[in-house]
This record gives structure tokens, C-alpha cells and sequence, in this order.
């Protein structure tokens, strides 16, 4: 009897100790065999704005929720994410005229995006075999709401009865651009944990000045394998 429990036992162990060797390889697999992760991902983030967007607006935030394929032998991702982005209005004090307030910008960014992950764990005994560091791009639009009144230097310097004194000059519409972005995973079998750094760059368009600003993102992953 105590030797069919240590039978028992035995086995048990063996197969929690190397069923996450076995689960990291039993994958979604193409036709032609690769296999491939599916990613849920969350990532909330900071931003510092830059370029003409500076003007009249500083620090936000945001988040976005994505959904994203890795392609395990190949080493590379892709994406699409979407999400909702406060930015932080300036405000600005002339002689003899009361504080100009702008109402803060909001953002939905889109994109679809590729990365390219230059460690992929084999096992998840040793913690070296759990970092996924990775570089990516992504393209992509982004719809927003902002305040004009003041966006150039021009309209600052306007007289009395110039722009300063309107209450605000509403604009909104889409600015297509890119996404650059470098980050590390700590992955699991299940989840993994990381940070990302980015740049956020859109073109001109129509009324809306260049935008760009750069991004701490923290992010979540949530595995299905």
C-alpha cells in the first residue's frame, strides 16, 4: 500500500513539475505546425506631449485594450489595440486680461502593429527564460477633441480682442501617424507583466497641428495557450 502511495505521489509530482515544460510547447499551431500565442493585453500609460500639441497641452494619460497573435518560431507579433487617452490643458496669463483655460483634449487611438520579440522562453524554471524583451511599430489613427485657441505663438502675441480672449476654439477630428515602441515581458504560463516605452507621432491634418508626445505604458497580458 505505501509503496502504490508513493507511486502515486511520485507521479503527481513529476507531472506538475514538467507540465509547464510540456503547456509552453503545446500551442495553437498553424497548418504548417508553428505555434502561435493569443495575447490579451491592457496597458494603462503616462504621456509627456510634444511637438505642436505642446503648446496647449502637457501631461495625460490613458489606456488601451488589445488583442495580439505571437507567432513563437518566428519570434514576431501581431496586433490591433484601441483605447481612451485625458490630456492636461495649459493655461496662460496676459497683462490686464483674465487667465486663459483651455478644456482638456481627449483621444481614441486605433492601430495595428507588429513586434519582434528577441527572447522567447523555452521553460519557465529559470527567470532569465521568463524576459521577453521586444521592439515594435505600429500604424495607425487617432480621433481626438482639443482647444485652439491657442495653438500658435502668433495667436498669443494677437492684440486686444485677438484669440486670447475667446472662450475656447473647439476642434476635432483624425490624424493618421505611428506608433515606434520598445518593451520587456515577464511572462508565465498564464500571464506576464511588463513595461513599454513609446513614441506616439501623427501627422498634420486639415486644422490639426502635428502631434506627438512619448508613453510609459505598464503592461498586462493575459495568455490563452
Amino acid at each position: 500500500m505505501r509503496r502504490i502511495l508513493f507511486i502515486c505521489i511520485t507521479a503527481l509530482l513529476t507531472f506538475t513539475i514538467f507540465t509547464p515544460k510540456a503547456s509552453a510547447q503545446e500551442r495553437h499551431r498553424l497548418r504548417n505546425g508553428e505555434p502561435y500565442d493569443i495575447f490579451y493585453v491592457v496597458k494603462p500609460y503616462f504621456m509627456n506631449s510634444q511637438a505642436d500639441l505642446a503648446v496647449n497641452y502637457n501631461k495625460g494619460f490613458g489606456s488601451t485594450f488589445g488583442i495580439e497573435y505571437q507567432f513563437q518560431e518566428a519570434r514576431i507579433s501581431v496586433g490591433a489595440e484601441i483605447g481612451y487617452a485625458y490630456i492636461n490643458p495649459n493655461s496662460f496669463k496676459k497683462p490686464f486680461i483674465p487667465r486663459k483655460h483651455l478644456f482638456a483634449a481627449n483621444q481614441i487611438p486605433f492601430s495595428v502593429y507588429a513586434n519582434y520579440y528577441l527572447h522567447n522562453e523555452e521553460t519557465y524554471y529559470n527567470f532569465l527564460d521568463r524576459l521577453k524583451p521586444y521592439v515594435g511599430l505600429g500604424l495607425g489613427a487617432i480621433w481626438g477633441r482639443y482647444d485652439y485657441s491657442l495653438s500658435t505663438e502668433e495667436n498669443k502675441q494677437n492684440g486686444y480682442g485677438g484669440y486670447y480672449l475667446r472662450e475656447y476654439e473647439g476642434q476635432s477630428g483624425f490624424r493618421v501617424g505611428f506608433t515606434p515602441r520598445l518593451g520587456l515581458l515577464i511572462a508565465t504560463t498564464k500571464h506576464a507583466f511588463g513595461v513599454e516605452y513609446g513614441l506616439q507621432y501623427y501627422f498634420a491634418s486639415d486644422r490639426l497641428e502635428k502631434q506627438q508626445q512619448y508613453s510609459l505604458g505598464l503592461t498586462y497580458v493575459y495568455i490563452i495557450e
